[in-house]
């Protein structure tokens, strides 16, 4: 007897009558495009399991199982190969890219273009069968194995998912991605090496995900196997206490001599210097926290009496505004820069400026004035800089070859 009833079937076959021209579209000229208007008939035959999406955004093409079903009915023996592991899907490829390859230099296009669709399939279904596989693995990990009830099953599940799950990284691991490359021939189209590096490219992140999951395996059945071990201590000491009503655990247990050592010593405890926001089982805690928070009223701080106290001062010093001058100067200099019609050179404008700076008793190193203005020209603003044009006098330094000081700055208009 069949898993669905006639409704569903009569509602799949119905949705295929209402998308007929798109989907005989799909199969004789290997894919069909969306225009904007068929866009949402295109998402529900996806949703359908009908069509899949293509290599090309907004292309689809036939699922292999219904391109399998008309192949049939049209006579033609394309998916005869059978996918039962990996090894025999690379063999299955090696011989379709071989007859792609002949169709292709003889100049047989129709036939080249057969070959080319059937490697699409090929690599349709191998890329589905063991993507699905390893959804469903992670998927039984995920949920503890839900679909058995005890324990017991759950383990043996876990042992089972296992042991398929590492013979069949063993088999991967026996084929060498990189050979595949060596089916890219001189002259092959773009469309046909864009499938292959991408076939090499997800067996590659098959090989992690499948080691992940793997990992993850052992770490369930661990778990597992822990929690069956804690079931049947709890059952024996169930049976000991009905054979044994009168049995009542001692108070000073803990500090029983005969104990032994390891049982008198509790776990460490896990700290931390924040709180886990994620974890569920403190939600509500946290939000009755907030919430007792929000309730509580403003207190105002209380300020006790205090005797007041008179400061009096016979002599108020003031404070004068002392200058930098040196700032002072270096925007001076950037004002005449800008107004000088060749730009002003700051070796320049140092010597100039000497004998006013040591009458006032200023005085200031030539290299740290032109370090001075070479930072105020990096402080200014993207706006200002675009305005204002620094020119270098790069000097080598000595024993260097590529590293270089400047000894001089001029300052310009752009």
């Amino acid at each position: 007897m069949s898993l669905y009833d006639s409704n569903q079937v009569a509602a799949l076959l119905r949705q295929m009558g209402q998308a007929d021209e798109l989907l005989a579209e799909a199969y004789v000229y290997g894919a069909v495009s969306g225009d904007g208007d068929n866009e949402g008939q295109l998402k529900n035959l996806q949703k359908a399991k009908l069509l899949r999406p293509d290599d090309e955004p907004g292309s689809y093409r036939l699922t292999a199982d219904v391109k399998r079903l008309l192949n049939k009915l049209m006579r033609q023996q394309s998916g005869y190969r059978q996918l039962t592991d990996m090894g025999k899907v690379i063999d299955a490829m090696d011989d379709v890219i071989i007859d792609y390859r002949d169709s292709l230099i003889s100049g047989q296009m129709d036939d080249a273009d057969h070959y080319l669709d059937q490697l699409d399939d090929l690599l349709f279904d191998a890329k589905d069968s063991l993507n699905t596989s390893l959804d469903n693995m992670h998927y039984a990990i995920s949920s503890q194995f839900g679909f058995v009830a005890t324990l017991t099953a759950k383990v043996r599940e876990n042992q089972k998912a296992l042991d398929y799950a590492q013979k069949l990284l063993n088999e991967l691991q026996q084929i060498d991605p990189e050979t595949c490359y060596q089916w890219i021939f001189d002259g092959a189209p773009t469309e046909f090496a864009r499938k292959i590096t991408g076939f090499v490219h997800w067996f590659r992140n098959v090989l992690g995900r499948l080691a992940h999951v793997i990992e993850k395996m052992r770490q369930s059945l661990f778990r597992l196997r822990r929690q069956v071990k804690q079931a049947n201590q709890l059952r024996g000491m169930a049976r000991f206490l009905r054979k044994h009503p009168e049995y009542e655990v001692r108070d000073d247990l803990p500090f029983a001599p005969e104990l032994p050592q390891e049982l008198k010593l509790a776990p460490a405890m896990v700290t931390g210097g924040l709180v886990d926001v994620r974890s569920s089982a403190i939600e509500q805690d946290l939000v009755e926290i907030v919430q007792h928070l929000r309730r509580q009223a403003p207190s105002t701080p209380m300020v006790g009496d205090r005797d007041g106290v008179s400061v009096e001062s016979e002599e108020l010093e003031i404070l004068a505004y002392l200058s930098d001058w040196v700032l002072d100067e270096v925007e001076h200099f950037f004002e005449q820069a800008v107004l000088a019609d060749h730009g002003l050179s700051a070796l320049a404008h140092w010597q100039t400026q000497q004998p006013a700076w040591l009458k006032d008793s200023h005085e200031i190193d030539p290299q740290l004035w032109i370090e001075l203005v070479f930072g105020y020209y990096c402080k200014l603003a993207p706006q200002q800089q675009s305005i204002i044009a620094l020119e270098m006098e790069e000097q080598l330094v000595p024993g260097t070859n590529n590293n270089f000081t400047y000894s001089d700055v001029t300052i310009k208009v752009a």
